[in-house]
C-alpha cells in the first residue's frame, strides 16, 4: 500500500510539474504579444491607426 502512495505522489508530482511549466510558458507568451509582432508575422500587414486605438 505505501509502495502504491508512493507512486501515486510521484506521478502527481510530475504531472503538476508539466502542467505548470506549461502555464508559465503560455502565460509568458501571452503577456510579450504584442500587435507589432503580429503585424509583422501573423497578418503581414500594418493596421490603420484608427484600428490601433481600439486596443
Amino acid at each position: 500500500m505505501a509502495e502504491e502512495a508512493a507512486y501515486l505522489a510521484v506521478w502527481l508530482i510530475g504531472l503538476f510539474g508539466i502542467v505548470g511549466t506549461v502555464c508559465v510558458y503560455v502565460a509568458k507568451m501571452v503577456i510579450q504579444d504584442s500587435t507589432t509582432y503580429d503585424e509583422s508575422y501573423v497578418w503581414k500587414r500594418k493596421l490603420p491607426p484608427e484600428a490601433r486605438d481600439k486596443r
